[in-house]
C-alpha cells in the first residue's frame, strides 16, 4: 500500500481510522478488529459493544432498530470511503458492511479497483 512502509503499518492506520469513525458515529470504539488484505479486497471483522439505546430500541420496536442500524451503517460506509479515498489514495469499487446485533459482530468488505479492471472483472 502506497505511503506505508509495511502491511502492518497500513493495517494499524486502518484500525485507528476504523475506531475513530466508529467512535464518532456510535460513541465507542470496537472491542477487537481483525483486518485481512487480499489482492483487491480489505476484509474487516469487528466485535462491537452494542449501545444500550439500540438494545432498548430493539426490545421496543425491532423494525425501527433495524432501520437505525441500516442508516448508521450507511453513515459509517460513507465516512470510511471518504477517508480511504482522500487519505489513503485508494480507488473504491464498493464497501459492503453488515452487523449482527445478537453476536455483536460486524463484517466490512472493501472492494478496491485495480488498474485495468472493469466492472465485468469482479
Amino acid at each position: 500500500m502506497a505511503g506505508f512502509s509495511s502491511l502492518g503499518e497500513f493495517k494499524q492506520a486502518l484500525t485507528r481510522d476504523y475506531n475513530r469513525i466508529n467512535s464518532s458515529i456510535f460513541a465507542s470504539g470496537v472491542v477487537t478488529l481483525k483486518i485481512d488484505v487480499q489482492d483487491d479486497r480489505i476484509n474487516m471483522l469487528a466485535i462491537h459493544k452494542r449501545q444500550s439505546v439500540l438494545d432498548t430500541l430493539s426490545r421496543e420496536n425491532a423494525h425501527i432498530a433495524d432501520l437505525a442500524d441500516l442508516y448508521l451503517i450507511k453513515a459509517f460506509k460513507k465516512e470510511m470511503k471518504q477517508v480511504l479515498v482522500q487519505q489513503y489514495g485508494l480507488e473504491i469499487v464498493a464497501i459492503f458492511k453488515d452487523y449482527d446485533a445478537v453476536a455483536q459482530l460486524s463484517s466490512t468488505v472493501i472492494l478496491l479497483k485495480k488498474e485495468g479492471q472493469t466492472q465485468s472483472d469482479y
